[in-house]
């Protein structure tokens, strides 16, 4: 299929541990017809794989806390609770990522891994595309600290009983984008009382 979008010009803003840039392009309306040249700035953004740790046999949801920047100018209660997520290194496939990331994060090696989705978390923003899957573990019990030294992460890490994060997620005690869309998900689609 051909693209329905022209760029006339990319330009770089800022480079470091993400990239911006400035983007001029046009592209066909839905009647056919080009728009007018449209400027946007665009966050690199990154090519991520995150993962939903669930242990089927004690019907827990592993979940983490850990800092986010992105937060600072709109939260100041205490740390999101997130499942999983790391950006994809080069020659790694998406679901290696997610093991990976699983076992750096929360101690705990994916006996199976499930596919559930891959989309674009912030299209009209960002140009990164996430991957979400399910990934089977065996749970612990009490907190643990986890996380790279070397990546400066300190990340708190508890499992909670299936039942105990519908109540979370009830009470929008959950609010971050992806974490709500994988534990929709795995109270739509996949969890079965």
């Amino acid at each position: 299929m051909k693209p329905k979008y022209k760029i006339i010009n990319k330009k770089n803003l800022y480079t470091g541990f993400f990239n911006l840039n400035k983007y001029q392009f046009i592209h066909q309306k839905h009647d056919g017809n080009w728009t007018n040249e449209v400027e946007r700035e665009i966050f690199s953004g990154a090519h991520v794989s995150t993962l939903l740790p669930y242990d089927p046999i004690k019907k827990e949801i592993i979940l983490i806390k850990q800092f986010r920047a992105g937060v600072i100018s709109r939260y100041d209660d205490d740390y999101l609770y997130e499942i999983v997520a790391g950006i994809i290194d080069n020659n790694e496939k998406p679901e290696e990522t997610a093991k990976r990331e699983c076992l750096e994060e929360t101690g705990c090696e994916v006996n199976k891994i499930k596919t559930i989705q891959s989309y674009f978390p912030a299209p009209g923003s960002s140009e990164s595309y996430y991957h979400l899957f399910l990934g089977e573990v065996n749970s612990f019990k009490g907190k643990r600290i986890m996380g790279l030294k070397n990546e400066n992460e300190d990340i708190l890490v508890k499992a909670f009983k299936v039942d105990h994060v519908r109540k979370m997620l009830k009470n929008k005690q959950i609010i971050n984008g992806l974490t709500l869309i994988a534990l929709q998900w795995f109270f739509l689609e996949y969890y079965k009382n």
